[in-house]
């Protein structure tokens, strides 16, 4: 998770990952998914991109009952699940805090029976300053998680000041 969530970061992976054959799914909860920055990486590797992109199975949600439907109905399995910014659509105002956390506490326990059978990554952003009651849902998903890394920015370099002489 990090200040943005770390959409780009999980799909260079699912990218690497590809190119090295295998098939990673990828659910987007954010619609954050960008193709371009794909196809770009998937050329950089390879002479023939589309191999490559073939390899990687997408599926967006637009709200947080679609991507827990999503996860739900999932088929366990070898390859990677990368889960990008899985709390963007439960942040949603319009819904209860109530109903988001039932719903959260189901889509968690799908999710550590997708991981029982093969690697499970989520990407996660903090709740907006307009709804930060939600913060508690990304406490759940820390809290349910094996491994958690915070990615942050580089820190800005300080200009160099010219010399006088």
């Amino acid at each position: 998770w990090g200040t943005q969530a770390p959409t780009r970061t999980l799909l260079a992976a699912a990218a690497a990952l590809a190119a090295g054959g295998a098939s990673p799914r990828l659910f987007d909860g954010g619609n954050s998914f960008d193709g371009y920055f794909v196809a770009r990486l998937a050329r950089q590797w390879s002479p023939g991109p589309e191999a490559i992109l073939r390899r990687i199975r997408l599926s967006r949600a637009f709200t947080c009952f679609q991507l827990a439907q999503l996860i739900e109905t999932a088929e366990p399995g070898t390859e990677p699940l990368f889960v990008l910014d899985l709390l963007a659509t439960f942040y949603d105002e319009s819904i209860p805090l109530r109903d988001t956390d039932r719903l959260l506490a189901t889509t968690l326990t799908h999710l550590k029976r997708l991981a029982a059978a093969g690697p499970v990554i989520v990407g996660a952003r903090p709740p907006e300053t307009l709804v930060k009651e939600r913060w508690s849902l990304l406490d759940r998903l820390e809290t349910a998680a094996d491994a958690i890394w915070m990615l942050r920015a580089p820190a800005p370099e300080p200009p160099l000041q010219p010399r006088l002489f």
